[in-house]
């Protein structure tokens, strides 16, 4: 008898070993994670193209399941069905044949749109002016014509949605230059933000 119950006892955890390994006919969630600095945004969408599942994924959201179940063996492709607002996102280990190793490495990575910071300086003429965006600085000589503005970008772009707040590093010779508080310090808009204002003037 105790041999019996021993057999019945191996025989149950071989087929829970089977099935978890892809064998006997068991089924997977297909499963991944999502990074990146797109993922505080709304709108993704992943798709299964072999059976179809559209799966919505909520903005900050890190990881993700597919509600349909699929064979051991069974053909998966995910794809991105719709791209988050301000943000692209791209699949890898995303496709090929189901089985307890591929169904849990699917990798989703999501950046979000980069854009271009800058504006214009009045009544800038001494040199030596820098500005910064945190760490990121930029250099800005006088106009070659007397009393023109002068534009600038910073030569880093900043990521959609993100904080900005534009200072003055260095001052110019002779001058002490601001920033308008209007547009400054802000929050990168689905575009170039190129209206910062900064306004010199003769010591």
């Amino acid at each position: 008898m105790k041999s019996l119950y021993l057999r019945s006892g191996l025989a149950l955890l071989c087929a829970v070993i089977l099935s978890a390994c892809g064998g006997g006919g068991g089924d997977l969630a297909l499963q991944g994670v999502i990074t990146g600095n797109g993922v505080g945004k709304s709108g993704l969408v992943l798709q299964n193209e072999s059976n179809g599942e559209k799966l919505p994924i909520t903005a900050g959201t890190t990881a993700f399941v597919f509600t349909k179940l699929v064979a051991v063996d069974e053909k998966f492709n995910i794809t991105i069905a719709s791209q988050p607002i301000g943000a692209k996102c791209e699949a890898t280990e995303n496709s090929g044949t189901a089985n307890v190793y591929t169904s849990y490495r699917i990798t989703i990575t999501c950046t979000a749109n980069p854009w271009t910071l800058g504006g214009n300086i009045t009544g800038l003429r001494g040199t030596g002016l820098a500005l910064a965006n945190g760490s990121d600085t930029v250099a800005v000589l006088p106009p070659a014509v007397a009393n023109a503005d002068v534009s600038f970008t910073f030569p880093s772009k900043v990521a959609d949605g993100s904080q900005f707040g534009a200072t003055v590093l260095v001052q110019p010779q002779g001058q002490t230059c601001t920033i308008d508080p209007k547009n400054n310090p802000g929050v990168m808009p689905g575009s170039d933000a190129l209206g910062l204002v900064v306004n010199c003037k003769n010591n």
